[in-house]
């Protein structure tokens, strides 16, 4: 029997009680998130002619055909385009910052200007495609690497892996089923298990269908 993860959360937790722990827990890149409360604007930052903007749309159309299959008035927002540059060191560093869960700074000037609420970067750049939101509420950036790099060269990955990191803007973590949308760390699952002949997305497990709805109930946002 492996008892040691048991007993390494048991201090954890006997340390936090007796307040030897402080400060605000550390929250895993695949835990779930916060609800909107509002209809977020979605600014896709990239030049037209990129490539992976069509899938980056049907994305956005699944998660509100989704939705409204589900009974909830919960939408994604307008849909604008920009060609404003996001350097890709900042992108590769709040790439690794998120993935190893260490605190980073608030979202800088060139970010914070964007119109919309939901940041959607098609980068160059070679990083883990990531969803981080604002320190200070408000906006969540998502960054997706070149779709020069694997595994996005592989068919139908691009669309699901947008489609996934949007999940994560909406509310929902990973799960560990590799045929689900948000399969992710700490599961082995990678993107590139959304490689297929068919054009296609991956269903939600039915306990992410009822966090949905619990999150975005029939009487949203005034509850």
């Amino acid at each position: 029997m492996h008892r040691r993860p048991v007993c390494v959360t048991l201090l954890l937790l006997l340390a936090s009680a007796c307040g030897v722990l402080t400060g605000p827990p550390v929250v895993p890149v695949w835990a779930q998130g916060s609800a909107w409360t509002k209809v977020p604007t979605i600014v896709v930052v990239t030049p037209e002619h990129d490539p992976r903007l069509p899938g980056t749309h049907e994305a956005i159309d699944f998660w509100n055909r989704t939705l409204a299959e589900l009974g909830t008035p919960f939408r994604l927002g307008p849909v604008m385009q920009t060609s404003d540059a996001i350097p890709v060191d900042y992108l590769t560093t709040l790439s690794a910052q998120v993935l190893s869960r260490t605190e980073y700074p608030d979202f800088p000037e060139s970010i914070q200007k964007l119109p919309g609420d939901l940041i959607v970067v098609l980068s160059e750049g070679d990083f883990i495609s990531f969803a981080a939101r604002s320190p200070a509420g408000g906006k969540v950036l998502i960054g997706i690497k070149s779709y020069h790099r694997y595994p996005l060269t592989l068919p139908n990955v691009t669309r699901n892996l947008i489609a996934h990191e949007l999940g994560h803007a909406i509310g929902l973590g990973h799960n560990a089923d590799p045929t689900m949308l948000m399969c992710g760390r700490p599961a082995p699952c990678r993107p590139d298990a959304f490689q297929s002949d068919t054009e296609r997305f991956f269903p939600l497990t039915d306990q992410e269908k009822a966090r949905l709805v619990h999150m975005y109930p029939t009487n949203w946002p005034s509850r």
